[in-house]
């Protein structure tokens, strides 16, 4: 039986946490939890194999678990508007299927360098792990 993807959007709902029920459906491929008052991702986040965009903007997260960057095919991810201070290196693994990370208005001291497009204003950072004039990226 086919299963057509689904869209998933939960944002402006002041949600505080995300509870499994709600991730476990598969097919989602995009997920939109943006403007809520997440402070953590669930666990089993990178359960959901079929996703290829997440939108975490606006919520209180501080940090990402090293699960998100088990999400194998997620190709547009934000992050902006929220506490980061690093991101988990197995963002790194995500470098190929990833195009575009929006990581602004956060507090990021590194940033990953096997991003296409990578969108980082208003953060802290002083030494990126590779220069940004370098790598394209504005």
């Amino acid at each position: 039986m086919y299963k057509l993807p689904i869209t998933l959007d939960l944002s402006h709902n002041k949600l505080k946490k995300l509870t499994p029920p709600k991730m476990k459906v598969p097919q989602i491929y995009h997920l939109d939890v943006s403007h809520n008052q997440l402070a953590h991702l669930p666990p089993g986040v990178n359960n959901l194999q079929c996703m290829t965009r997440l939108d975490l903007s606006d919520n209180q997260l501080d940090a990402v678990s090293e699960q998100l960057g088990l999400t194998k095919y997620i190709r547009w991810l934000d992050l902006s508007r929220n506490r980061l201070v690093e991101l988990p290196e197995s963002f790194c693994a995500l470098g190929h299927a990833l195009v575009e990370l929006h990581v602004t208005h956060n507090q990021l001291l590194t940033l990953p360098h096997n991003v296409d497009n990578l969108k980082v204003q208003n953060n802290q950072y002083t030494r990126p792990k590779r220069t940004l004039a370098a790598s394209g990226h504005r």
